[in-house]
Parts: structure tokens; C-alpha cells; sequence
């Protein structure tokens, strides 16, 4: 498992199998899917794994019969594409927002003395 490169193993029906998002794989699932893949349909997530995983044999279908649980899958697809896209580190939101009046009049009263 290699996080920067959007690497994951995912477990289907206890096989191990590596998920690899390349810069391929990630243009063929945005032309298909576009920029907001639906996440909550199984058929999408199976197609999004068969790109993913490395192996002729894995197709959608067969990905599809296994009926392994989907909520872990899919979650484990979210965390791949999520670190192939951004990577491994985890992405800051800042909670503190620019009190812009407050910089502008600290400024008005530096300009008056």
C-alpha cells in the first residue's frame, strides 16, 4: 500500500486486492463518471474497481457477484481516489476567517495619527 501513489488494498470476499488510481485510471473515471462519481450505486463503484484493479479478470460484473459488503468498498475507494488525488496528508480547512473590517479599521486609525 502506497498512499502517494493512491494505492489501497481493498478486501473482497477475503482476497486481498490492490487499488491503484494512475493518472490513466483517473482520466478514465472522470470521462465516464465526470468530476462527482455516484458513490451510493454499486454498479458505479464496480466499474470505478475494475479500472482500478490491476487485472483483466476483474471486471465490474464479476466485482458485482461477489457481493462483498459495500459500504467498506466503497469507503476504501473514496480514501484511494481521495489520496490520489491530494494525497496522503489530511486536507486543512481553516476555521478562522479574515475579519477583514477589523484590519480596515485598525488601518483607518493608523492613517489618522
Amino acid at each position: 500500500m502506497n498512499p502517494a501513489l493512491g494505492e489501497k488494498k481493498i478486501q473482497l470476499n477475503g482476497e486481498d486486492y490492490t487499488v491503484r488510481f494512475t493518472w490513466k485510471a483517473l482520466a478514465a473515471i472522470e470521462n465516464k463518471y465526470g468530476d462527482a462519481p455516484d458513490f451510493f450505486n454499486p454498479e458505479v463503484v464496480a466499474n470505478i474497481l475494475s479500472i482500478a484493479i490491476n487485472d483483466s479478470e476483474m471486471t465490474a460484473e464479476k466485482i458485482l457477484e461477489m457481493n462483498a459488503p459495500f459500504v467498506p468498498v466503497s469507503l476504501a475507494v473514496q480514501e484511494a481516489l481521495q489520496w490520489a488525488y491530494f494525497g496522503k496528508e489530511p486536507i486543512l480547512k481553516s476555521d478562522e476567517k479574515k475579519n477583514r473590517r477589523k484590519g480596515g479599521f485598525f488601518r483607518l486609525i493608523r492613517r489618522l495619527f
